[in-house]
């Protein structure tokens, strides 16, 4: 089998366009990602009553790093260019259909980070917004732990 078949042409163009790299494989790498994410769930969920934006950020982060661990095992990362976007777009197209729920939240928690890092009148994260997501983050850590048992994405 060469790679995955779900979402392997969305895979390829990402590769064309140089969203996305080919790297060594490897789950050490992968394993401490998902380590990284659950700690920064952890701060998250110890910020969110005194800096519910850095609690946000976080949140955000471990969910971008356990994605990213996704990734990492089938060899492949995000480049600058494709950035947090295409690690969100490679898993989709992947796992999309499986992870369905358990991704649905993403976009919008993105979105949610990216508003308190350029805020507008409007924007406003509490405790509730950090508490509300954190069992969403969690949920998407917890989901990655089956990346051993991906294979290695080839062309």
């Amino acid at each position: 089998m060469t790679g995955w078949s779900r979402g392997r042409e969305e895979i390829l163009g990402m590769i064309e366009r140089r969203e996305l790299t080919q790297v060594t494989a490897g789950t050490e790498l992968a394993e401490r990602l998902l380590a990284t994410a659950r700690q920064h769930v952890e701060s998250a969920r110890l910020l969110a009553g005194s800096d519910p934006y850095l609690a946000y950020a976080a949140l955000h982060d471990a969910i971008r790093k356990a994605l990213a661990a996704l990734l990492q095992v089938q060899g492949l990362r995000a480049t600058t260019s494709g950035g947090h976007l295409a690690v969100t777009q490679a898993v989709q197209a992947q796992f999309g259909t499986t992870m369905g729920p358990i991704l649905r939240p993403v976009d919008r928690i993105r979105t949610t980070r990216h508003e308190a890092e350029y805020p507008g009148p409007t924007t406003y994260i509490d405790e509730d917004a950090v508490t509300d997501d954190l069992p969403k983050a969690a949920a998407i850590i917890e989901a990655a732990k089956a990346l051993p048992h991906l294979p290695v994405f080839t062309i």
